[in-house]
C-alpha cells in the first residue's frame, strides 16, 4: 500500500480531501485525508519521481529523472507527458491554470505552458557558476518565482506572460549552505 522506496513529494488538493505522494519507486500514490486511507496508485515516470505539485482538482504535476513532466487526470486515469530535450527537471511549480515552471540540475529554469509539449523559454545560468537549481517557489497566480541552490542564494524572479519570458529581479546573498527546499508563507497581520 505505501511506496516501495523513498518518498520524494507530497501535495495537498486543496479543492477535495486527497493528497499526493511521489516516491523513488516511480509511482504517485492518492491517499484520502478524511477517511485516511489509500486510494489508488498511479505510474507514468520511467525513473525515480522527485517533486509533485497540485494543479486543480483532481489533477497534478510531477517531475523526474526522466526528464519528464507528467500532467496526471487522476479522476480519469489519464496523463499527458512533457519532456525537456535539453535539461533535466528536478523541480517544479504551478504559476496558475495555464503556466507552470521547472528548475534543474543545469542551472537552468524553463517557462512551460500547459498546451504546449516543450518549454516556451529557457533561462540559463540561473544561478552563479552554473550552481544547480535545488528548489523552487511560487505565490501562485503570480508572477513571482524564486530558486535556491548551493551557492548560498535565493534568485527571485518575474514571469513575463506577454513576453514568454522569465526575467531576474534580485537575489538574496549570503545564506549558509544548500537551499533545497523553499516555500512562500503567508504573512498574517
Amino acid at each position: 500500500m505505501g511506496h516501495r522506496d523513498t518518498i520524494t513529494g507530497i501535495t495537498i488538493d486543496k479543492e477535495n480531501d486527497q493528497f499526493y505522494t511521489v516516491g523513488a519507486d516511480r509511482a504517485m500514490k492518492v491517499w484520502n485525508l478524511r477517511d485516511m486511507l489509500y486510494m489508488d496508485t498511479h505510474y507514468g515516470h520511467t525513473s525515480g519521481i522527485l517533486e509533485i505539485d497540485a494543479y486543480s482538482k483532481n489533477r497534478v504535476l510531477s517531475c523526474g529523472l526522466d526528464r519528464q513532466v507528467v500532467f496526471w487526470k487522476v479522476d480519469e486515469d489519464a496523463e499527458l507527458l512533457y519532456r525537456s530535450q535539453a535539461h533535466t527537471v528536478d523541480t517544479i511549480n504551478v504559476i496558475n491554470h495555464q503556466y507552470f515552471v521547472t528548475g534543474s540540475y543545469d542551472s537552468c529554469l524553463e517557462l512551460w505552458i500547459l498546451n504546449k509539449k516543450k518549454p516556451l523559454f529557457t533561462l540559463s545560468n540561473a544561478h552563479k557558476n552554473n550552481a544547480c537549481v535545488l528548489s523552487t517557489a511560487n505565490i501562485r497566480n503570480s508572477d513571482l518565482i524564486a530558486s535556491g541552490s548551493y551557492d548560498g542564494n535565493v534568485n527571485f524572479y518575474g514571469i513575463r506572460k506577454e513576453k514568454r519570458k522569465i526575467e531576474k529581479l534580485g537575489c538574496l546573498t549570503g545564506l549558509p549552505g544548500c537551499i533545497n527546499v523553499m516555500r512562500f508563507a503567508h504573512a498574517r497581520s
